[in-house]
């Protein structure tokens, strides 16, 4: 069986406020080529669907073209969970007759000994279990973490598995050795959300869902399929794309790389190097992250920027030696008018114009009277 493992789309996601429904669109056509022209027996899509649980109309129109392409259009099996980003009840609405067209959503608790079965592989889908749910549906007090979660799970689904089958767990998890991102909104607050490994040792492959890296860990059955695109400017450096399983040679893995609309760029430099062109960049439309110095004395820098670089989504001034030196004050030592004159200097590059001390002299004397 060949299993296509994709994962966090979450579609009506924006970055900076940047809408980046046409980026989603991109990457999923690459992902609908790539099934139209592979033999994909099974989809799988390991959570996190959407961004949040009440997304815009766009992101709910998308999601069902491109479900309605992969299953409907191509015949292929979707089988998908809710994740921690998602509403449970939006997703779960209409899948029993769903089914009858081989699109598996799961997102109840109730569900998880329940196997999809194709052929001889058994898929067991476990939505996202927050610990409360899971302390209060097994009703045991033992249920501390994530880890017991998935302890408790895995423990109920060996009762039932038939290890004669070759076994997938599908789930949206973090699982411990993995590495995170900025942009992976915690599983909870005040407990630990590590899942060990260990516990999924009697399955055949696991492919989760959560961690926007896709090499978040490096297990010989253990996959994350990471985002469709890069959510964060943490992110910059990571690969982007989907899993392809073949899973009648153990469990051979390929990475299928996806192609960015617009790629990241985090740039550490001057601003008079940026604005002079003497730095050149691959993609002048590529999302920017500037950290620039020499800014101090610049009017309205971002407007400059977006002249040149119009998806210019961050700017942060930094700050050389040089200019720390240059503006380095003793603030137990100095006063009042000291202090503002140094502030002054340092964002303006100058001396105190005439209004500005009598700002000073209005709102630290509380006298309008320029006396010097």
């Amino acid at each position: 069986m060949k299993i296509l493992h994709t994962g966090d789309w979450h579609i009506g996601r924006r970055l900076n406020g940047m809408d980046l429904i046409e980026d989603q669109k991109h990457v999923l056509d690459q992902i609908v080529d790539y099934i139209r022209e592979t033999q994909i027996d099974v989809c799988v899509i390991a959570g996190d669907i959407f961004d949040r649980s009440n997304p815009p109309q766009a992101a709910l129109k998308l999601v069902n073209d491109y479900l309605y392409k992969i299953n409907i259009e191509l015949g292929v099996p979707v089988l998908a969970i809710s994740g921690n980003h998602d509403s449970k009840p939006r997703l779960e609405y209409g899948s029993y007759w769903f089914e009858k067209s081989r699109y598996h959503m799961r997102t109840q608790i109730e569900n998880i000994l329940e196997p999809v079965v194709i052929g001889n592989t058994h898929f067991y889908m476990v939505p996202y279990l927050d610990v409360l749910e899971a302390k209060v549906y097994f009703e045991d007090d033992t249920i501390v973490t994530h880890h017991n979660v998935y302890e408790r799970v895995t423990a109920e689904i060996y009762d039932v598995m038939d290890p004669e089958a070759y076994n997938v767990f599908i789930g949206h998890m973090f699982m411990a050795e993995g590495k995170a991102s900025e942009s992976e909104r915690p599983l909870s607050i005040g407990l630990s959300e590590e899942v060990s490994a260990s516990l999924f040792e009697r399955f055949d492959l696991v492919l989760l869902g959560h961690l926007h890296h896709p090499f978040a860990i490096t297990r010989e059955s253990i996959f994350y399929s990471g985002s469709l695109l890069k959510y964060s400017f943490s992110e910059v450096s990571q690969p982007k794309g989907f899993r392809v399983i073949q899973t009648d040679a153990g469990a051979a893995c390929r990475f299928i790389p996806l192609k960015q609309r617009h790629d990241l760029v985090q740039y550490h430099g001057s601003f008079d190097d940026v604005i002079n062109e003497r730095v050149g960049f691959e993609d002048s439309t590529a999302y920017f992250k500037f950290e620039l110095t020499d800014m101090q004395s610049i009017s309205d820098p971002m407007a400059r920027l977006k002249l040149l670089y119009p998806n210019t989504l961050e700017l942060r001034p930094v700050f050389s030696e040089r200019e720390k030196s240059e503006s380095a004050i003793d603030i137990k030592a100095a006063d009042d008018r000291e202090i503002f004159q140094s502030f002054i200097s340092q964002v303006y590059g100058g001396e105190m114009t005439d209004y500005q001390k009598e700002i000073f002299h209005q709102y630290f004397t509380g006298d309008t009277d320029e006396t010097d």
